[in-house]
């Protein structure tokens, strides 16, 4: 609960003629993002072109930066400044759609939020009467916590334009934007993901799927098989991944128009699994280390790497892993990945890179 206060004073510092229902609301969307769910992609977009059709034409103007941080992993994403990047009104709608669809929040924390207000009232931080404070929650509360409104004074002071979504979107913001951009241009996208364990190659990929309609792929799945892993190939920097076949049946067949499939090799049971059909999509995701093997790496149109220092990395791994794995990713896997980046200058050889 700690940041809630940081972001109040911080918010009106910045926006000095907000009122108490500026600063609820405030509270409100980081508790609840946008407070209702959202079943009309069309409609959403058709709005939301509407509103920058409407800025464009007005020529409304805005300081306000890009992206601002509301807390709870939730940031204001201002309107005003879209018409910089050539980013697609469908991508900026999901980034919303998926966040309204995706927080839930409660009112019983929201009201918790609603009391460290009322402290800052009551300290002299902010300019408001508690009991002002307590009077407009409360005839909220009787209607059942609907989404709260800027003010007249907010508004006029502000033009806030703006859409409430997860950080991770602003955070990865030049990803979506150059895969708006490959998408204009090519017939076929193919992104890989390369990076540190633990690094979150695997959620950026599932961040990416969350808005596009592609096809992910997992190099997990093409780890070597007993028989491949000899002495001479395991001494090769990202040798203990099967580069030859990933590329037969994954890279050789994302351009053509056909159906196909590929094996999943499972290193727990040491076998491969039913083989899975992958159907023919514009956009396709490869994440995982040796992603960018240089057998693989001119075959993409955007190379990612991300990048965890040493310390988020073990408590991470050792969160998602367990203690047993631990030692094995500290011992065997991480120096043979580290060993691969550095030899090979994986990162210098990427499009973006991320400092996680």
């Amino acid at each position: 609960m700690s940041d809630i206060k940081e972001i109040l004073l911080r918010h009106y510092n910045t926006y000095p003629k907000m009122q108490i229902q500026d600063m609820v609301k405030l509270i409100y969307q980081n508790e609840f993002a946008g407070g209702h769910f959202i079943d009309s992609e069309p409609e959403c977009r058709k709005r939301l072109q509407a509103e920058i059709d409407e800025i464009i034409s007005s020529r409304l103007g805005s300081e306000s930066p890009l992206f601002e941080d509301i807390g709870n992993g939730l940031v204001r994403l201002y309107l005003h400044r879209i018409s910089e990047f050539k980013i697609s009104i469908a991508t900026i709608n999901r980034f919303f759609m998926n966040t309204s669809n995706s927080i839930r929040g409660n009112a019983e924390s929201f009201e918790r939020k609603v009391n460290i207000m009322k402290k800052c009232c009551e300290d002299g931080l902010l300019p408001f009467k508690k009991d002002e404070v307590e009077v407009f929650v409360e005839a909220l509360k009787e209607k059942g916590y609907p989404p709260v409104s800027h003010s007249e004074e907010y508004r006029k002071a502000y033009n806030p334009h703006y859409r409430v979504i997860r950080a991770e979107y602003g955070t990865f913001f030049d990803v979506f934007l150059k895969i708006d951009l490959l998408l204009k241009e090519k017939e076929i996208v193919i992104v890989a993901i390369d990076g540190n364990s633990g690094a979150g190659k695997s959620f950026l990929a599932e961040l990416l799927g969350g808005i596009y309609d592609c096809n992910i792929f997992h190099m997990d799945d093409f780890f070597l098989t007993p028989e491949l892993r000899t002495e001479e190939r395991l001494k090769e920097p990202g040798g203990n991944v099967d580069y030859v076949r990933f590329r037969h049946e994954i890279l050789d067949n994302i351009r053509k128009k056909e159906v196909f499939s590929y094996r999943r090799y499972n290193c727990s049971t040491c076998e491969f699994e039913a083989p899975v059909r992958v159907f023919r999509k514009r956009l396709n995701i490869v994440e995982g280390s040796y992603s960018l093997h240089p057998y693989l790496i001119d075959e993409y149109d955007l190379k990612i790497f991300l990048h965890i220092d040493e310390e988020k990395q073990k408590a991470r791994i050792f969160e998602r892993n367990g203690p047993e794995m631990f030692e094995r990713f500290i011992n065997e896997w991480i120096p043979l990945e580290n060993r691969y980046f550095c030899e090979l200058k994986i990162p210098q050889k990427c499009d973006l890179v991320y400092e996680l």
